[in-house]
């Protein structure tokens, strides 16, 4: 007897549910593949494989609704276990797809590898479940039908691979064009399903199913299968939602922070005068910054190329910056220079360009750089160079050199060009010279130099001090030495800078000037000293008279006819204090008639004062002047040189004669010495004549400044240099009622004399 095929028939609510479930899982598999292309890491991971658990669900779920969908008249079971391999492979189709699409690129070679292998495991799937009927019948299979339905599943894999890979968007949301790919890739899949269901054909079997491991569903379970189905995908879409919300709140703070990174860059390059570029060497695409456009001013709109750059480049400069460009293309490494720019207002500019070659994603070379405006630093460095060569030239005029050194260790950190040609040094040899500097110190000197340093030093001050160097050769010169103190934070000083100043020209005018001073200083003694020739010289007659008188004695009493020893004796003692007498006379006016050097010593001024007093005598008896003294007599004595001190006070002494011969009256010269608190001693010589001069009190110590008929005008002026030279200064006022007075201090031993 003939077997007759079953008639079999189709529950179209469930073909249609299967057919929705398709498009849900379609809609699921999209959705999944936008979060596995934006996710990486173990995120990634973690979204393949829950989204082909979920896409893979959906499949089988799809799958096995259509089996149910499928209805013969004979009992029908399912064996769980291989109900379980069919879903495994779903699972497994659903990573393949899902990994194929979620890569950044997708080849055809990629998309043809990936329907087959994803077409395969859905013909596995289908064919897997439908082994797991368990029924009363044999089934058989239409090999065309099968082939159809496996060639139909690639081929669908295939479109619906490329629709998943071009509508993964993250961004799409659940708009149109998702939606419309979800609904053909689910009403598509169902397609092999049936497909296969069509080449299978079942006849009765009198052998009984093994129903071992098999369960029968019914339509609650059918209901219970779609519904698990639906929650699953659901959540998957939640899911997806969910990321993709947080996904995208999390690129708009992203942008946001960009946008403002952005804006702080582009303040940033406004602020630097710094525009960055990027240049394509293959195309010769050029991307300027804002900044890059203010630059070079030229529009926005305007498309940059390397023939619009060179129109700015400055004629002169623009052979060099098109052989930098050319080299930079070929060689392809990195560059750096700098040229200049004309403006189309004529003005120029200066920059700076730095580039970095990187390879492209086909292998060329890109360039990305900055661009500077270093027209300020230009002119910065200009008006550097001009002050600098300024301070140069002033420091070689002047004579003076620039330096700093470091407390710690002692070392110089900068020394100027005039420094070096001061010390005769080579600038050759460079900051070690700052060593070698002390060598060339004079002996006599380095210890004066040290104790200034050590002082300011420790009492964080200035120091100054003038030192003698000795250069090679023997040649002496005078610095003068100025130190300023640089503190740190802490108050600490840390090093020192100061000038070094050649002044061995004016030591040496001071030397002539001092000379000249002198040689005037003589001269006016001399002149005085003329004027009292018949005063000195009766001062020296009469001793000498006085010593003849005396051996005239002396002979007398020892001519006698009893010689009397003892007057005679008392006579020649008379003799030899006359001898004396005139000696010393002599001696003072040797003195100031001498032409020598200074010489600097103690002196006592009253002596100075009772040697002028003796010295001009004949001159106050002469005009009948009666002198009085009120000398300290504990009076300290002076440094200073004890002839140019006596021409002072004999200047003063015959001023004060002068202003008094003519005068009628008491005639009256007081000279007054004393001790201040200050330690200075004060000589004061007033008279009774004259007096000043009115509204011209100033003026007598002007050289050249006279109210004697026959004056010279230098006697004052030669004083007060000599008072000053020692340290004192020298004034005049009027005396009540009558004449002037003149006083002059002199600093102690003990006061400051410098």
């Amino acid at each position: 007897m003939t077997a007759v095929n079953l008639i079999c028939s189709y529950n179209y609510a469930l073909v249609a549910l299967s057919v929705l479930i398709a498009m849900f899982a379609s809609y699921a598999a999209l959705d999944l593949a936008g979060r596995v292309t934006a996710a990486g890491g173990w995120t990634r991971a973690v979204w393949l494989l829950g989204g082909a658990g979920a896409m893979g669900t959906g499949i089988w779920s799809m799958h096995y609704i259509g089996m149910l969908a499928f209805i013969l008249p004979i009992p029908m079971a399912y064996h769980w276990p291989t109900v379980l391999l069919s879903l495994f492979a779903a699972i497994l189709a659903s990573v393949i797809a899902l990994y194929v699409v979620s890569r950044q690129k997708m080849g055809a070679s990629q998309a043809v590898a990936g329907s087959v292998l994803m077409g395969a495991g859905i013909a596995s799937m289908h064919y897997i479940g439908m082994a797991a009927m368990r029924l009363p019948a044999i089934c058989q299979f239409n090999p065309f039908l099968v082939v159809l339905s496996v060639v139909s599943a690639v081929l669908i894999s295939l479109a619906a691979l490329w629709i998943t890979f071009h509508f993964r968007d993250e961004k799409t949301g659940i708009g149109w064009e998702k939606s419309a790919g979800a609904v053909v890739m689910g009403a598509a899949i169902p397609v092999m399903h049936y497909t296969g269901m069509a080449a299978a054909s079942f006849t009765p079997s009198r052998m009984p199913a093994d129903l071992s491991h098999a369960v029968s569903i019914s339509t609650l379970g059918s209901a219970g299968i779609a519904a698990v189905t639906f929650i699953v995908l659901g959540l998957a879409v939640l899911t997806s939602w969910a990321d993709r919300r947080f996904a995208a709140q999390t690129l708009e703070l992203q942008e946001e922070k960009l946008q403002q990174s952005e804006a702080y860059l582009s303040e940033a390059q406004r602020l630097s005068h710094t525009g960055s570029f990027g240049w394509r060497v293959s195309t010769g695409e050029i991307i300027w910054s804002e900044e890059s456009f203010r630059i070079f001013q030229y529009d926005r709109t305007t498309k940059p190329t390397v023939e619009l750059i060179l129109q700015r480049v400055h004629p002169e400069d623009a052979s060099l910056v098109k052989q930098t460009i050319e080299r930079a293309s070929q060689n392809g490494k990195d560059f750096d220079h700098e040229y200049r720019l004309v403006m189309p207002d004529r003005s120029v500019k200066y920059v700076h360009v730095v580039a970095h070659a990187l390879s492209d994603e086909s292998g060329g070379i890109e360039f990305v750089g900055a661009v500077t405006d270093a027209t300020e630093r230009k002119q910065a460095e200009e008006a550097l160079r001009r002050s600098e060569s300024n301070l140069a030239e002033a420091q070689r005029l002047t004579h003076t050199g620039s330096w700093a050194w470091r407390v710690a260790g002692r070392d110089a950190l900068h020394l100027s060009e005039e420094w070096y040609r001061i010390y005769g040094f080579d600038p050759e040899e460079g900051l070690s010279a700052w060593e070698e500097r002390l060598q060339r110190t004079h002996p006599e000197d380095r210890a004066k130099w040290q104790v200034a340093v050590d002082r300011a030093i420790g009492e964080k001050s200035d120091y100054e001090v003038e030192v003698r160097i000795v250069l090679p050769g023997g040649p002496v010169k005078y610095i003068h030495i100025v130190g300023h103190p640089v503190l740190n934070a802490s108050g600490d000083v840390v090093q020192f800078v100061g000038s070094s100043m050649d002044i061995s020209a004016s030591k040496r005018a001071e030397e002539a000037l001092r000379q000249a001073r002198a040689d005037l200083a003589h001269v006016s003694r001399v002149t005085t000293m003329g004027e009292l020739t018949a005063s000195l010289t009766h001062e020296v007659n009469q001793p000498i008279a006085a010593a003849s008188t005396n051996a005239n004695t002396c002979l007398r009493w020892l001519a006698g006819d009893t010689p009397n020893i003892e007057e005679a004796r008392a006579a020649a003692m008379r003799i030899v204090k006359d001898q004396t007498r005139a000696a010393e006379i002599i001696r003072r006016i040797r003195l100031l008639f001498n032409k020598g050097a200074t010489q600097q010593e103690l002196v006592d001024v009253n002596e100075v004062i009772r040697e002028m007093i003796a010295l001009l005598r004949g001159e106050t008896t002469r005009y009948s002047i009666s002198v009085r003294t009120e000398l300290a007599a504990d009076l300290p004595q002076v440094m200073g040189d004890r002839v140019q001190l006596q021409q002072v006070m004999m200047n003063l002494i015959m001023n004060s004669i002068d202003a008094m011969k003519d005068a009628d009256g008491t005639r009256e010269l007081a000279i007054k010495s004393q001790r201040t608190e200050s330690e200075e001693v004060v000589v004061s010589v007033t008279d009774s004549g004259v007096g000043l001069p009115p509204q011209q009190a100033e003026q007598i110590f002007n050289a050249f400044f006279t109210t004697k008929p026959h004056g010279t005008g230098m006697g004052l002026r030669i004083s007060r240099s000599i008072i000053e030279s020692h340290g004192g200064r020298l004034w005049a006022a009027d005396n009540s009622p009558c004449g002037a007075s003149f006083s002059f201090t002199l600093p102690t031993k003990a006061g400051t004399h410098t």
